[in-house]
């Protein structure tokens, strides 16, 4: 998708239902983060995957 499709769809804090999403802002680090979507994903529960 290129810039000009992404700026179609594109809506300063265009949130979901109440409930049905997380913000990430841009000062958001990396690793805190993932750690968070993680957990609230419940992904941090689940075995690590043999690869």
């Amino acid at each position: 998708m290129d810039e000009s499709r992404l700026r179609e769809w594109y809506r300063p804090r265009g949130l979901l239902p109440v409930g049905a999403g997380t913000v990430v802002t841009a000062d958001s680090v990396l690793a805190e983060t993932g750690d968070r979507l993680m957990r609230d994903t419940g992904l941090d529960c689940l075995p690590a995957p043999d690869c």
